[in-house]
């Protein structure tokens, strides 16, 4: 490839927030036989990304090595493949969830990494690091668009990323070099926060025309949080199938939740949900019926204005004890908790070894290609939109991971290399 050095973001160590993200310069990886490279147009930051940065996921999350370039879920286009790969070609579009094992490819790419666990912005140092090689089911992505996640800096990661194929793995069949392509990087290795990232052919999906790099991005951890907590906890049917459920869903402004609220609407049903008061229109907007300002005394209990029980609850935020939840409740709900801690695990142990009516479920996403190719579908067919509250370069990555850490985003935070 003409390009053999790109930017890109890293810490060296966990711990540092923004201040710890460092930008750098390293190699282009290159894509083993099934993977693609991709040029990076847009990444969704996601708070898994900071969280595994301040070790607050340990062990379930960490990087695999220091210097860490963060973020996963990306979109952009394929810039080469490699000899395996048949699905997709160059100058695709697509979306991607990289696993990034950061090897050294003889080219330089920068990237942003941190060295140790905590430290938020700071902890992320900008350096040059060499360019990924795919192995032979892997693509190698140009990044255009990395997606801020809660969880990247819970654990100082980046996983949401999209961008366009620049070279595949012999073994992968659906891509070809320039698609462009959303992918979905490791939690435990991330990579996104740079300008090139291998990336799973299992994880990558193609980007409709329709859809941008930064849309697409915004999609793989929030999008299918939101989808698979409705359908596989909720119950809820998409296409409309279903019996119709009053539903609410909680800090319905933010990542998760503005997808939560679009995507109960698809399924006819009937959408409570709480946001602060500056955002009321914008969830309305989204499709809401009844929309509650958490500040308010309604709000903070969660009392539907109609009066109505909750079938189900999406909660997006923290710190709302079961006795809130409790009389909003019908008598066969489930709260599914998306941010578990101590308290609502405990409180959901209970709830089962009592054969309760009411559950309280705590869930974990597990992206799969599928999963990203419904939504692109969606968003292809104007049924979902992501909404971007803010773009920031790859220079400014510690800038986007301290609005994520500040938690008051309308939508998701986007980096672009």
């Amino acid at each position: 490839m003409a390009r053999k050095v790109m930017h890109a973001v890293q810490y060296e160590a966990y711990g540092g927030g923004p201040a710890g993200l460092k930008h750098v310069e390293v190699s282009v990886p290159s894509p083993k036989a099934n993977e693609i490279l991709v040029k990076v147009e847009a990444i969704s930051i996601n708070p898994v990304d900071w969280k595994i940065q301040k070790g607050l996921l340990r062990p379930l999350f960490f990087p695999g090595t220091f210097p860490h370039t963060p973020c996963s879920d990306v979109a952009g286009e394929i810039t080469e493949i490699g000899a395996q790969v048949k699905d997709f070609k160059v100058g695709e579009k697509v979306l991607a969830k990289l696993t990034n094992r950061e090897e050294m490819a003889g080219n330089v790419m920068k990237a942003v990494q941190y060295l140790a666990y905590g430290g938020g912005p700071a902890g992320l140092k900008h350096v040059e690091v060499g360019v990924p090689s795919p192995k032979a089911d892997e693509v190698l992505v140009k990044l255009e668009a990395i997606s801020i996640n809660p969880v990247d800096w819970k654990i100082q990661k980046g996983t949401d990323v999209a961008g366009h194929i620049v070279q595949i793995g012999p073994q992968v069949k659906d891509f070809k070099v320039g698609d462009k392509v959303l992918t979905k990087l490791s939690t435990r290795h991330g990579g996104g926060l740079a300008e090139f990232a291998v990336a799973s052919e299992n994880l990558t999906a193609a980007i409709p025309s329709e859809v941008s790099a930064a849309e697409a991005a915004a999609l793989p951890i929030a999008g299918l949080t939101a989808r698979d907590a409705l359908t596989e906890i909720a119950g809820v049917k998409l296409d409309g199938t279903g019996q119709p459920k009053n539903i609410l869903v909680t800090a319905a402004s933010g990542g998760v939740g503005h997808y939560a609220v679009q995507l109960a609407k698809l399924g006819n049903n009937h959408v409570t949900a709480t946001c602060g008061a500056r955002n009321i229109e914008f969830v309305k907007g989204l499709g809401a019926d009844e929309v509650l300002d958490y500040r308010t005394p309604e709000g903070a209990a969660l009392r539907s204005p109609s009066g109505r029980k909750y079938d189900a609850v999406i909660n997006c935020t923290t710190g709302i004890p079961w006795s809130t939840f409790d009389p909003n409740l019908t008598e066969k709900a489930v709260v599914v908790d998306l941010t578990p801690n101590g308290g609502s695990l405990m409180t959901a142990a209970l709830k089962k070894l009592t054969f309760s009516k009411k559950q309280m479920v705590p869930f974990f996403v597990n992206v799969k290609r599928e999963g990203l190719e419904y939504l692109l579908q969606l968003m292809k067919d104007g049924k979902l939109k992501s909404v971007i509250d803010s773009k920031f370069p790859l220079s400014k990555a510690e800038d986007a991971w301290a609005k994520s850490i500040d938690g008051h985003a309308t939508g998701k935070i986007i980096v672009e290399p």
